[in-house]
């Protein structure tokens, strides 16, 4: 009797099916934090974009009204009367972008529709202190202006002039941020602030710098001797 053709190749073992799958499970465990990380660094560098162009908006505010810092709340929310304008509404003379606003105008429960420049992309639910929704979506951005903290603390301490003390103590002491990131947004950061900033007065975004409590009082003693 004639012999049979070539035989089929022989089937794996459930050993090697099992080395297998364990080499896959490492390439993997390899890949994906690297791809994490490169979609990390695309956001930060969108989001340092987005804190660049609030800083040019600032600029050019700066230049139309005799470089005075405005006496606002931090970057948050949208119109509150003629009399008492958030950031965001002087801005908007300054950036070509649509002002953030509630869903449904007028209805403070519902959420913000943001667009850019005012958005992190990383700011997203759980991330940076957010156990729920996204900072943005809440208050209108996912920044803040960071004189207004300063502004508020010299209104507490009785300075006669806020606006102008931390003006003129920003001048003095140079390379403060103006805008930050509202939380910590980028966590690959290993060390150091997980925040962006813009700053003042080239404009420049970079990580969040640490304040020490040295430079802080400095801030503002400088603030009250201005400000009166």
């Amino acid at each position: 009797m004639a012999k049979r053709g070539a035989t089929s190749g022989r089937a794996f073992t459930l050993i090697e099916l099992l080395v297998v799958i364990s080499v896959i499970a490492l390439l993997i465990s390899i890949v994906l934090p690297a791809l994490g990380s490169a979609r990390e660094t695309s956001r930060r560098a969108k989001c340092m974009a987005n804190l660049r162009s609030i800083g040019q908006g600032f600029a050019m505010y700066l230049s139309a009204n005799k470089g005075m810092f405005p006496m606002v709340n931090p970057l948050h929310g949208s119109s509150s009367t003629p009399n008492d304008p958030s950031l965001l509404d002087l801005l908007s003379e300054y950036l070509d972008a649509e002002v953030p606003h509630r869903e449904e105008p007028g209805n403070t429960n519902t959420p913000f529709v943001v667009s850019d420049p005012y958005k992190c992309p990383s700011d997203i639910a759980g991330i940076g202190g957010n156990a729920g929704e996204p900072t943005w979506k809440d208050t209108g951005s996912s920044y803040e202006f960071f004189p207004a903290s300063f502004m508020l603390l010299g209104t507490l301490m009785a300075v006669r002039d806020p606006a102008f003390g931390v003006t003129k103590a920003y001048e003095a002491d140079r390379n403060w941020p103006i805008a930050v990131d509202w939380g910590d947004f980028h966590p690959l950061r290993r060390g150091g602030i997980a925040r962006n900033a813009v700053y003042y007065p080239d404009y420049r975004a970079d990580w969040m710098m640490d304040i020490s409590n040295v430079e802080a009082g400095k801030f503002i003693n400088d603030m009250r001797k201005y400000g009166g």
